[in-house]
């Protein structure tokens, strides 16, 4: 049987908003349309998709079972009304590409390889898990994550493009500066620096800690990369980072990088979007290009 796409569109749209009038507004529509395609699904389905109540709807289990794959049929529709929008009006396309805290530096070097009169690529930044949501609810065309492999949203995939190990991040003239590789134990009696909590880094650097038994002496939360890195500048404390996150202060002589002697400690760089074949064409160059060329300051040394 054949399923209207206008019936999943319309679907996705009150799992989203919660509401049909919402619904209707968001799409145009009266509420009665609405609902007659609502229902005009769940026969074609042959189960209910959701209960209404007072404060608006729930999705039954059938209803959430369906709800990524309409949520991937009104992504690709949306995407195929982008591009034809771009066509009419020979605008340049443009890829939204969202990009982690941690990777936010190395990305600018992709988005300056395609800024010409054709195409361009806008960048956007955040935590791994809400960028991964936005690609799934359509904002975003793909994101560059950190350790994203694994309970990701259905329909979207996770292709590794390059990994970078942790570093001891120490201010330079520190004591440790010239010592190469150290065990995490130099942690101990030290002051660390944090970034955010909701940092992929942080959540890593934490569980190495763990595993190794350090209790640092004294922590300090930042809440910010930027503000990070002028505490380990300024001198007070260390920090655990990829090098590609500091390489400028590194080559100033500001900081400088130490390897750890320590198991798991490798982060793994992954681009997520919907697979390949089904997104556009603009969008694949760009991750095309990604796959054949490491971005710029991806050694550990």
């Amino acid at each position: 049987m054949r399923i209207n796409p206008d019936y999943l569109v319309t679907f996705s749209a009150v799992a989203e908003l919660g509401s049909v009038s919402k619904a209707a507004e968001f799409l145009h529509l009266s509420q009665p349309a609405v609902s007659g395609q609502l229902r005009a699904l769940s026969d074609a389905v042959g189960a209910p998709l959701y209960t209404r109540h007072s404060r608006g709807v729930t999705l039954t289990a059938d209803g959430l079972e369906l709800l990524p794959l309409a949520q991937a049929i009104a992504r690709n529709i949306r995407r195929v009304g982008d591009l034809a929008h771009q066509n009419r009006n020979h605008l340049k396309k443009q890829v939204r590409l969202g990009v982690s805290w941690t990777l936010a530096t190395r990305a600018v070097h992709l988005a300056a390889r395609f800024s010409g009169d054709t195409l361009k690529v806008s960048l956007h930044s955040d935590h791994t898990p809400r960028l991964i949501q936005m690609v799934a609810e359509g904002e975003l065309d793909a994101t560059l994550a950190v350790d994203a492999s694994h309970a990701l949203p259905d329909g979207l995939e996770a292709r590794r493009f390059s990994s970078e190990d942790l570093r001891l991040i120490v201010p330079g003239g520190h004591r440790l500066a010239e010592s190469g590789y150290v065990n995490p134990s130099v942690l101990h009696g030290e002051t660390v620096l944090w970034p955010m909590p909701e940092s992929s880094v942080r959540r890593r650097a934490v569980k190495l800690l763990q595993a190794s038994g350090v209790t640092p002496q004294r922590e300090l939360e930042l809440g910010s990369f930027l503000a990070l890195k002028s505490a380990l500048v300024e001198g007070l404390g260390m920090a655990l980072l990829p090098r590609t996150m500091v390489s400028l202060e590194i080559a100033d002589g500001h900081l400088s990088s130490l390897g750890l002697e320590a198991n798991d400690i490798t982060l793994g760089y992954h681009v997520v979007s919907a697979p390949l074949a089904l997104l556009p064409g603009a969008v694949r160059e760009v991750l095309e290009h990604l796959g054949r060329e490491r971005l710029s300051g991806s050694a550990d040394a």
